[in-house]
């Protein structure tokens, strides 16, 4: 029992950073899942795509040392390759990260809207916007120090947010659903698994 307890403490030892990630990852989703407004969503989505990168790079660094671990990463790096979900996520990360650019398409619905109910301006100069991905207070508007604030009342308004050039494909099975939060939850679960299997596989 004791030595049982020492190794299973061995092994979040050796693979704890990238436990630590995944629990991170965990977190944005979840977040991610609740967020109510585009701004929001937009750096949820994004932190998610570093966070999951976060885990494999914590892998690898964990699994260096470990006898045959770099065989079986290569299998599964070949894997991810191949897989067109986990390829996009590596590719939005990337544009990202490397051009600042995002991969979601937004819209706004506003079936009505009462600027009185909207409550009290942040800031004297604020003013109402309505612009493709939801309504914002804008701050300082025209200046260098231009910035929004999302309106999350006043009416009743949806915002759509949807992935430019979704995958359509996951582990070989078309996807019945491509949005960002069923992307964005196979990509979670796949690193689930991933990390799950080296500390089942390298016990």
């Amino acid at each position: 029992m004791v030595l049982c307890t020492i190794l299973k403490r061995t092994i979040k030892l050796v693979f704890g950073n990238s436990i630590s990630k995944l629990e991170d990852t965990r977190s944005i989703f979840n977040h991610l899942k609740s967020s109510k407004d585009a701004m929001n969503f937009k750096s949820l989505f994004n932190s998610l795509l570093s966070s999951s990168r976060a885990i494999t790079y914590a892998l690898q660094k964990e699994g260096k040392k470990i006898n045959g671990f770099e065989e079986w990463y290569k299998e599964k790096q070949d894997e991810m390759r191949k897989d067109e979900l986990l390829r996009f996520i590596h590719e939005a990360r990337t544009i990202d990260f490397h051009e600042g650019k995002n991969i979601l398409g937004t819209s706004v619905y506003i079936k009505h809207f009462l600027t009185s109910k909207v409550g009290p301006k942040p800031t004297p100069d604020a003013t109402i916007g309505i612009h493709k991905d939801g309504l914002y207070w804008t701050i300082n508007e025209g200046t260098p120090r231009e910035r929004r604030i999302p309106i999350n009342k006043g009416g009743k308004f949806i915002t759509n947010i949807s992935i430019k050039n979704p995958p359509s494909q996951h582990k070989g099975k078309s996807l019945e659903k491509n949005d960002p939060i069923t992307i964005c939850e196979l990509c979670v679960k796949y690193m689930e698994e991933l990390v799950f299997e080296a500390i089942e596989k390298f016990k």
